[in-house]
């Protein structure tokens, strides 16, 4: 990526994290981002639909680029490691995840963030597990959506689960059945 794009779209996300732990989600506007990051309307634009987009994109590339960190600090025979680092970002960043599946954020919000879920357990999973392409779809999918559900309850349950409780449940619930299937 050209190295100007790079750092209009990181300023952009910058812009968009300060405003929500300043306001809150859904109290921005494109607007405001624009102003805050000072880039142009027409910039912004050309990588991104709106905030919506904004957000979903960034996080995605944030979460990719945290996995792949963690799994090369870590021995990478771990199947479900992804899956910790998911939460532990959550625990870090509970304002963003909040945004992303809180109350207040839309459907269209919640499909996108459990894509960005299946999209990066695909790629740490796919070829480990043994599964043809439509039992590692729906397998994926069922995941996607059980990390999803569990990043929600560490942005949002009163009183919040804990990284490490979300891990835990979630490695008692599939963990046998998933690691069983590791090749």
């Amino acid at each position: 990526m050209d190295r100007r794009v790079h750092r209009t779209k990181s300023v952009l996300h910058r812009a968009l994290i300060e405003l929500m732990l300043e306001r809150g989600y859904e109290r921005i506007t494109v607007r405001d981002i624009l102003a805050h990051a000072d880039v142009g309307r027409s910039t912004f634009y050309a990588h991104f639909r709106d905030k919506d987009d904004l957000l979903l994109v960034s996080s995605g590339e944030y979460l990719r680029a945290a996995v792949i960190a963690a799994r090369s600090e870590r021995a990478s025979a771990e199947p479900l490691a992804p899956i910790a680092t998911l939460f532990r970002l959550a625990t870090e960043h509970p304002e963003v995840y909040r945004a992303l599946l809180g109350r207040k954020s839309s459907g269209v919000l919640l499909r996108a963030t459990q894509r960005m879920v299946a999209e990066i357990l695909t790629e740490q999973l796919s070829g480990r597990l043994g599964l043809d392409e439509v039992e590692l779809s729906s397998t994926i999918t069922f995941l996607a959506w059980g990390v999803v559900g569990l990043l929600g309850a560490i942005a949002e349950a009163d009183p919040p689960v804990t990284a490490e409780q979300a891990y835990q449940r979630f490695t008692e619930l599939v963990g046998p059945g998933l690691i069983a299937r590791v090749s």
